[in-house]
């Protein structure tokens, strides 16, 4: 089975930070790769399996590459995150206008849509209703159906005049299939002083009125948790704290602490590191929580709007609404009160559905396959592979690590420029080389020109002219007579 699916990069990949941050192979947020990672370990059921990605960013989606992925896959997965929002009809036209290019099946494997938890219908809070409708109908003539993340999405998908069942089903966020039918069990931990505590969030947020609870809510717990860190997922948090290029603005918050700044390049780094060092995971980011979860870190998210909501909803992740976030609310609080166990209720039965949804597709998964040894092709292959660790913020390293750090994007930055240099020589020489052509062109026609100019003087003075134009003139008169 030859797959070619929607993505940024191979989660299979162990690429170099530096290369990974400056080209941004994260999507615009490294969580992207959570989902894509998941359907790749259930994809992947032997050797003779491969899967590539398309980075929509980067790729000429024209007839010849169309041609090139029809003679050379069997699938095309479009897994999409929040893909419904006001910013992205752009990307929605493009989906559909390569799918309608394609005769191989095209499969939505998850998407969902963007809206505030509060406001009226769809039409008025997302104004890109065609281009939606477009898309989903593009794909739904290569697929059965295709997958939503929610009941949300759902609705929305009926507003439009698809129908639920037939047209579509929910599915929840495939990177909560990444074992399976089971979760790893929530590790048990009694929360201290000295805890390590993931916190995720954007921290541009912290201007909005209505993300004011949650930030204050992050202020006095920063003194309760020295230990506190912060997942950086957005791209741009990323190459900020990779190389000291951290907004003043930043530096002046009371509720962010750039030396607590870290990331991740790899989903292997970042559940190996929530399950050997972090007790407890809180935060509005959906899958910052998702990888806590699959590390059995207990996980508290806080959504901020429909699209995080339904699918904490859907899959039984322990939540808390923004306005739960008093005064008096500490982490303490919330660790106490939550059912962490929560996500494993009805996990079975949603995975059982997911399953049947791939099987409606047509795809061959690793779970209709037995593997004597227990190890799928997936984790054979991951094992034998070296990730790089976790991404500390600038601040924290030391001289000889940023320097380091800093040869590594020098490097980078300078075979990028030696590539540009190369493509501005070379259109340089082509230029030239037109140029040159043109003025021979010029050339040749102006000594036409005079050729021709010559010829016309020539024969203003031959006597033949002189009688065929007299006889020309006689025919004429003769003509008007008659």
């Amino acid at each position: 089975m030859r797959i070619l699916m929607r993505g940024a990069i191979d989660p299979m990949i162990d690429m170099n930070p530096a290369k990974f941050i400056i080209e941004n192979h994260t999507g615009g947020n490294i969580g992207n790769m959570i989902f894509t990672n998941s359907i790749a370990r259930t994809l992947l059921v032997d050797a003779q399996t491969t899967i590539d990605y398309l980075d929509l960013r980067k790729q000429t989606l024209d007839d010849a590459y169309a041609s090139f992925v029809n003679e050379t896959y069997d699938y095309f997965l479009i897994p999409l995150a929040n893909a419904f929002k006001v910013t992205n009809h752009d990307e929605l036209t493009i989906i559909a206008g390569f799918v309608k290019k394609l005769r191989i099946p095209c499969c939505i494997i998850g998407v969902g849509i963007q809206r505030a938890l509060t406001g009226g219908r769809f039409s008025k809070i997302y104004p890109h209703c065609a281009e939606a409708k477009a898309m989903v109908a593009a794909v739904l003539e290569k697929s059965p159906m295709i997958g939503v993340r929610g009941e949300l999405t759902g609705e929305f998908l009926q507003d439009l005049g698809f129908l639920p069942e037939k047209d579509f089903t929910v599915i929840g966020c495939p990177s909560m299939f990444t074992y399976g039918d089971t979760l790893p069990e929530i590790k048990p931990t009694v929360l201290r002083e000295d805890a390590v505590i993931s916190f995720n969030s954007k921290v541009e947020f912290e201007k909005l009125d209505d993300y004011r609870p949650f930030v204050d809510f992050a202020k006095r717990n920063m003194a309760l948790f020295p230990n506190m860190v912060y997942v950086q997922q957005q791209i741009d948090d990323m190459r900020m704290i990779y190389l000291d290029s951290i907004k003043q603005e930043l530096r002046a918050s009371k509720s962010y602490d750039v030396s607590k700044a870290i990331s991740f390049t790899n989903i292997p780094a970042w559940i190996d590191y929530f399950r050997d060092h972090v007790d407890f995971s809180f935060g509005s980011r959906i899958h910052g929580n998702v990888a806590a979860i699959l590390a059995g870190v207990p996980s508290v998210a806080v959504p901020f709007d429909r699209r995080v909501l339904e699918l904490v909803q859907y899959h039984n992740i322990p939540y808390l609404k923004v306005e739960q976030l008093g005064e008096q609310q500490t982490l303490y609080n919330v660790f106490e009160q939550t059912d962490f166990s929560s996500v494993h209720r009805g996990h079975k039965e949603r995975f059982d559905h997911y399953l049947d949804f791939l099987h409606t597709l047509g795809l061959d998964t690793i779970y209709d396959h037995d593997y004597g040894d227990g190890k799928v092709p997936y984790d054979t292959i991951m094992e034998a592979r070296k990730f790089p660790g976790v991404i500390k913020a600038y601040d924290t390293l030391s001289d000889a690590e940023k320097l380091e750090r800093y040869k590594d994007a020098f490097q980078l930055y300078r075979g990028v420029r030696k590539e540009l240099t190369h493509a501005s020589e070379s259109m340089e020489k082509e230029l030239k080389e037109k140029t040159d052509t043109i003025k021979k062109q010029k050339k040749k026609i102006n000594t036409l020109t005079k050729e021709n100019e010559q010829l016309k003087a020539q024969l203003a003075v031959s006597p033949v002219l002189r009688i065929w134009q007299g006889l020309l003139r006689r025919v004429k008169r003769l003509l008007h007579l008659k």
